[in-house]
């Protein structure tokens, strides 16, 4: 824990107008950035305005637990690393990954308020101050990020389940590969690897999650919002996953990302390695799949194109 966090009891305010992040909230790069998967699949059975407002008192809320850490937008702790929840009651509690639970103090409590189209939220952090209610949404739990560098070398996971909008219980399907680049796949100087290849690891995370939704490997119909961000080589332990984020009778959205874990260091040896101080974005992208249509009524003939929502 830093100094700055643990001097005295911290406040931090924030207040947005959802105008100011109507455009961004669409954009997947932003939400990747900006929110934990926990708070995008809330915000996923919520209606478009409901979803806007939603996302916007999540933002100021974070904003406002960057101050109570004694940091500014972009100084070292992604706003993903800090997830806001809520309690069975409703109240908002915060829970910290990756850098923000090394920073956070012991507990923080937040509030977000709502009036027409502006969001205001308030944090405050005292040091010392752990064993209030999670209940009353006043406790910061620390969670280390996952360590995904000992895990076995294949994970196939189904996230835990997600509130929906009618209180149904829906799990989240997401898909992990990890693989090493071995030096067969150098296609460019320089010992690059293509960026095909990543998109091979992104067409089997969207089989595997298809085969589990639907009981079919799927037709991969497009990707959109492709971005390398990052050269991969021989060498070079990869991680991919991939996360269901919306589905119609017909077509299932996953979005992906490929991390860099581990790189290879010639520099320093024929054989040297080393682990990533922190995963390195290589590829996201957001990919459509298609399913095949299973009618549910043989007494009635359809067109399932025009069904599809």
């Amino acid at each position: 824990m830093t100094t700055a966090a643990s001097r005295g009891a911290r406040v931090g305010v924030d207040v947005l107008d959802c105008s100011e992040l109507r455009r961004l909230v669409e954009r997947p790069w932003f939400l990747r950035f900006s929110f934990a998967p926990e708070e995008l699949a809330h915000a996923e059975t919520l209606g478009g305005h409901r979803r806007l407002e939603f996302l916007t008192g999540r933002f100021a809320a974070k904003e406002a637990v960057l101050k109570v850490l004694g940091m500014g937008f972009l100084q070292g702790v992604a706003p993903r690393e800090i997830c806001v929840e809520h309690t069975p009651h409703g109240a908002p509690v915060v829970r910290f990954r990756g850098r923000a639970a090394q920073l956070a103090p012991p507990s923080v409590s937040v509030s977000i308020t709502h009036k027409q189209t502006v969001v205001a939220a308030v944090a405050i952090g005292v040091p010392g101050a752990g064993g209030a209610s999670a209940e009353n949404g006043r406790t910061a739990s620390t969670e280390p990020e996952e360590a995904d560098a000992v895990s076995p070398p294949s994970i196939n996971t189904t996230a835990p389940a997600q509130q929906s909008a009618r209180g149904a219980q829906t799990p989240q399907t997401t898909a992990f590969l990890r693989l090493r680049v071995g030096q067969e796949e150098a296609h460019y100087g320089g010992d690059l690897v293509d960026g095909a290849r990543i998109l091979r690891l992104f067409g089997d995370l969207v089989t595997e999650i298809t085969i589990r939704t639907d009981g079919d490997e799927g037709l991969l119909a497009q990707y959109s919002d492709v971005r390398f961000t990052a050269p991969v080589k021989p060498g070079d332990y990869i991680e991919a996953r991939g996360r269901l984020v919306r589905q119609t009778r017909l077509r299932r959205v996953v979005e992906l990302e490929a991390h860099k874990v581990l790189s290879a260091r010639p520099g320093a040896g024929e054989s040297a390695a080393a682990v990533l101080d922190a995963p390195q974005l290589v590829c996201s992208a957001t990919a459509t799949t298609v399913v095949p249509y299973r009618r549910t009524d043989t007494a009635t003939t359809r067109n399932p194109v025009a069904e599809e929502t």
